[in-house]
């Protein structure tokens, strides 16, 4: 069974699943690099809709294989050899009794990592979370993957000890879809609830006047913003991922961390987790047709596949960051590089090659000068000092 007939019908998770399992990749190593132990959390482990025999669809069997590669990278061997043995520490929460006993097989099977299981709700775990968070240190580095399916259950204020915990980054699936559709309900009980998921942030009277994408995005970025000044987070930085047979968004996944480093290695994955979302909507979307039609077509699902849904949103985001960029140049008159590159890629669909692909077009205009490089530099970089003068005609 191909990737794409193992995700029929769920193409959405094969985009969730491609960022978790690509920017665990990396994350694995870079830590593994510096710590002695790699802590790794998800607090809505299931597993859900599983379909290979090895369960490798599955979140679980995902996070496992690519910490398990950190030990085994040969770039590593020189560093293990002077260091102990890299420690996988995992923590699996899942509320349903059924999904949590598939869990507890799956976990069982297990000897290389540390696994702890709890059949909890999140409220009633935090306490436990952390304490086997910090078991070994307190500082341990720990990443956190909060992946509901609702809104509920996982107020600012029940996961805010989560995101306060330091060293750590948090990845959040927040479900834009029934978010968008239920923010201004009249029900108390929905209200309350809506209250609890935004905290401190006025979400109503921000999105008060708002209508169609300009309301989803401004909900994206008051959770955005929750999340950031909840966790003490430098950067939040949210990737979309679309229904596969309809041009909507279904939910975004939420990035936080504290250092550059992280946005960097995140915002590569949504780059080519973008490519891989687009391809999965082709398939779905060949495959309706064919239930329809009940006839195969000729052409591969990419050629028939109409992206301008796709491309329409990146134009729109690749917009928005721009004109950011730009007042922050006209404003500052020298502004360090490293801030354009952080206000740019806290966008999605934006990435560092359309930051720098807007300063050479700027630099060629006569309206921008950048400063700092060194001789053989070109393409301006993070933490070296590169700075842009904006120049008005």
């Amino acid at each position: 069974m191909n990737e794409y007939d193992l995700y029929a019908g769920r193409e959405q998770t094969l985009v969730k699943h491609y960022i978790l399992e690509h920017y665990l990749e990396r994350f694995a190593h870079i830590v593994g690099s510096t710590w002695d132990d790699i802590t790794y959390v998800d607090c809505f482990a299931g597993p859900w809709n599983a379909r290979s025999d090895e369960h490798r669809d599955s979140s679980f069997a995902l996070a496992l294989t690519q910490l398990r590669q950190a030990r085994r990278n040969p770039a590593d061997l020189k560093a293990a050899r002077s260091r102990p043995q890299l420690e996988l520490r995992c923590f699996f929460l899942e509320r349903d009794p059924a999904a949590f006993a598939r869990l507890r097989g799956l976990a069982s099977r297990v000897a290389d990592a540390e696994i702890e299981l709890r059949n909890a709700t999140l409220e009633q775990s935090i306490d436990d979370i952390l304490a086997f968070v910090r078991k070994r240190q307190r500082d341990a580095f720990a990443l956190v993957f909060l992946d509901p399916t609702g809104w509920t259950g996982f107020g600012l204020d029940v996961i805010a000890p989560l995101l306060r915990h330091q060293p750590g980054e948090v990845l959040v699936n927040f479900m834009t879809g029934y978010t968008v559709r239920f923010a201004e309900q009249a029900d108390e009980a929905i209200r309350r609830s809506f209250d609890r998921l935004f905290g401190p942030v006025d979400y109503r009277r921000r999105i008060a006047r708002l209508a169609g994408q300009d309301r989803e995005e401004e909900l994206v970025h008051c959770y955005a913003d929750a999340i950031g000044w909840t966790g003490s987070f430098d950067y939040v930085c949210p990737a979309i991922v679309l229904l596969p047979e309809k041009n909507r968004t279904h939910f975004h996944l939420l990035y936080a961390t504290r250092n550059a480093r992280g946005v960097e290695v995140f915002k590569q994955v949504e780059k080519k987790a973008m490519a891989a979302m687009e391809m999965a909507r082709a398939e779905a979307r060949r495959r309706s047709r064919i239930r329809s039609s009940r006839q195969e077509e000729l052409f591969a699902a990419q050629q028939l596949h109409d992206s301008a849904y796709y491309e329409s949103l990146r134009d729109r985001h690749t917009g928005a960051a721009r004109a950011q960029v730009k007042s922050i140049l006209v404003e500052g008159r020298t502004v360090d590089y490293d801030d354009v590159w952080a206000a740019a890629l806290s966008h999605p669909l934006v990435w560092k090659s359309d930051v720098d692909a807007w300063i050479d077009e700027w630099k060629k205009a006569g309206r921008v000068e950048l400063t700092g490089l060194k001789p053989r530099e070109r393409v301006p970089k993070l933490d070296a000092g590169h700075q842009l003068l904006w120049r008005n005609p």
